[in-house]
């Protein structure tokens, strides 16, 4: 069996001089559109809330804003179109997020932000890609470097959309396209996941996985963002030391990736049922003990990549509830220990007298409750005939 799914292939980009300014301009009419939208609306809802007839965010509305911009600036028709169009759907989306409560409510984009980026639709012929260059509508060719099985891909799917990155100094082409994935075989084998600080994970057959030691890195970011303090914003010497705090800031990124991809691949590849609990990451985050660790090790991207890649491959995975106990109950007998605490590692079940450590308890647990989630769901969807109900 296969799945149809959207991949991003992210390629490095090398534009000349001029390709550079032509990116650099189209990167900075998308903030400049964002940013003019956003500011706008905000004014439109304060006016017609005034008038008692509140102005819901969509995208009728936002790309009636756009259309504005458009005539009172004109070096925004010099760029690229569909990248301009796109940034209204993405601020709506964001708009949809805030109101669902998932998202936060949409800010102003910094130029100083060392990420900037716009995406082209495709639309026809207007994009185009050979074994060297990318065709992007009404900017130009500009030639990537990428693996050989990138390339085949490449050839054999269908192009949704390019989105052109500038990421820490260096430049990227983040080409979305829809293909065939196969499934992978059967294993028979299931695995539960307790995430946390101090390990980056736990599973439920006892194996540990340690958190990346990034302290090399972490050290030569602080050393090069305490130099670029001292110096004089964009001189020469800045230059070259900003170009060394984005090495150092890439590798750490690439480290963190790299492993990520690898676990979660392993962790695919290996079992049938992968069950994790849902983490309530954004009230971590407000924790000051917490929130420099979090920020290290980037939980959220590594569920998300477990997630979709479960879903590529024809695995089941499964999320618990936040607030299933899965520290405090005995995997064995179900006793839930409520006087547990933080500090404690290790514990014997009251009950049953089995003696835990505390992350593979909870892992297991995890599995467990998956498991109990996945049965109960199939035996909702499955015909009344077929449960032994007559």
């Amino acid at each position: 069996m296969s799945s149809v799914v959207n991949k991003g292939l992210k390629v490095r980009i090398f534009p000349d001089e001029s390709m550079e300014q032509v990116l650099n301009q189209n990167m900075g009419n998308a903030r400049f559109i964002w940013n003019n939208i956003l500011n706008r609306y905000n004014e439109l809802y304060q006016f017609f809330k005034f008038h008692g007839c509140p102005l819901n965010p969509n995208i009728r509305n936002l790309n009636a804003i756009l259309k504005m911009l458009k005539q009172e600036y004109s070096f925004l028709h010099e760029g690229e179109s569909t990248s301009q169009q796109q940034v209204f759907r993405d601020l709506n989306k964001s708009f949809t997020g805030f109101f669902k409560g998932t998202h936060n409510y949409p800010k102003f984009k910094s130029k100083k932000n060392p990420k900037q980026s716009f995406r082209i639709q495709k639309n026809g012929n207007n994009i185009r890609i050979t074994n060297r260059r990318i065709r992007l509508a009404k900017l130009g060719y500009v030639h990537y470097h990428t693996s050989n099985e990138y390339k085949k891909l490449l050839k054999k799917s269908k192009i949704n959309n390019v989105t052109v990155k500038k990421e820490n100094g260096k430049y990227y082409a983040i080409i979305n396209i829809t293909t065939t994935v196969e499934y992978l075989e059967k294993s028979g084998e299931e695995i539960g996941i307790d995430l946390g600080l101090k390990n980056l994970a736990t599973l439920s057959n006892g194996q540990e996985i340690a958190n990346l030691d990034l302290t090399h890195e972490d050290e030569m970011i602080r050393k090069y963002q305490r130099k670029l303090s001292r110096q004089k914003y964009m001189s020469k010497n800045y230059q070259k030391t900003l170009k060394k705090y984005y090495k150092w800031q890439n590798r750490k990124n690439n480290k963190i990736q790299n492993a990520y991809h690898q676990f979660s691949k392993y962790l695919v590849n290996k079992y049938d049922i992968i069950a994790m609990e849902t983490l309530n990451i954004k009230g971590m985050f407000q924790n000051p003990k917490w929130s420099p660790k979090l920020q290290k090790i980037g939980l959220y991207k590594l569920i998300q990549m477990i997630k979709y890649k479960a879903e590529w491959y024809g695995k089941k995975f499964i999320q618990i509830g936040p607030f299933y106990p899965s520290s405090q109950k005995c995997s064995k007998c179900g006793y839930q220990y409520t006087d547990l605490t933080l500090e404690m590692r290790n514990w014997i079940c009251p009950k049953c007298k089995t003696k835990h450590h505390r992350d593979i308890n909870a892992a297991k647990n995890i599995l467990n409750e998956g498991k109990r989630i996945i049965e109960k769901n199939l035996n909702i969807n499955e015909p009344v005939s077929q449960r032994g109900i007559a």
